[in-house]
């Protein structure tokens, strides 16, 4: 199980590994009994990689809307996405609630990588926030990720470094904050993560560590034997200049050689 849609009124629905058809048929595995839902209004794909697609039915009036978008042929889902099928309304999550208290069992986060936090949504859908210690999103001029919507407060969102985790923290709790598609006030971001607030979304990237342990988590070089003959130095004249160097050194000490003789024979 890697996802669980939430139906109003219904319990979650796990999706596995097998394609559910939604729709107003009773035999469909996903049953929607609302206004607007066509028999076969739309199927769910999942693949062992983990992506999940959405497929609008044939039918034209079997409305399919992600993120407030319409679908026409077929979309690719996160956690965290809303979808809206006639009048019925679902929302997409990770199979479990992210964690805000312990470290997760995943590997931790490599910081010699690039750690992003990534809008998509808005107009600068696409484009790179770069987190090294801190990053907050509000309103404010003196926020890294600014967003012109009067209905967030000054400082909103908080994603924070701490050891080798990221926090993210709702800094006012007037509006819901979800992580992949849970309300969470604070949360341990994993690489891939959805953070969305009212209709501003943003995914977190940044690589994980390899060779990091749990226990040495900052450690992520591993000390090398080295020989003795690569201890010893090297030709002290190799050492401090180039070949070509030491020619134009002997070339300016020519050059001021033959002006002190020549100004030592004259007048």
């Amino acid at each position: 199980m890697h996802w669980l849609l939430h139906i109003p009124g219904q319990p979650a629905a796990a999706i596995g590994e097998s394609p559910l058809r939604i729709g107003s048929d009773p035999a469909s595995e996903i049953y929607l009994a609302q206004p607007g839902v066509a028999p076969l209004h739309a199927r769910l794909i999942p693949d062992a990689a983990g992506v999940l697609w959405i497929e609008p039915a044939a039918d034209e009036t079997a409305a399919v809307h992600v993120n407030g978008r319409r679908i026409v042929r077929g979309a690719l889902l996160a956690p965290g996405s809303e979808l809206h099928l006639g009048s019925c309304a679902l929302r997409l999550s990770s199979a479990s609630k992210p964690d805000a208290a312990r470290r997760p069992a995943s590997q931790p986060i490599n910081f010699s990588g690039r750690v992003l936090l990534r809008a998509l949504s808005g107009a600068e859908a696409g484009r790179g926030h770069v987190l090294v210690n801190s990053l907050c999103i509000g309103r404010s001029d003196l926020s890294e990720v600014r967003i012109d919507d009067t209905a967030l407060a000054e400082r909103q969102i908080l994603l924070q470094r701490q050891g080798n985790d990221i926090f993210v923290k709702n800094l006012s709790p007037v509006l819901e904050m979800r992580v992949d598609g849970w309300v969470c006030e604070e949360a341990v971001l994993q690489p891939g993560a959805h953070i969305s607030i009212e209709q501003h979304r943003y995914r977190f990237e940044a690589p994980t560590g390899e060779t990091a342990t749990q226990t040495e988590p900052e450690m992520t070089e591993s000390i090398q034997p080295v020989n003795a003959k690569d201890t010893m130095p090297a030709d002290p004249a190799r050492r401090i200049f180039s070949p070509a160097q030491w020619i134009l050194l002997a070339v300016a000490v020519a050059i001021s050689g033959f002006f002190i003789i020549l100004l030592s024979f004259s007048p």
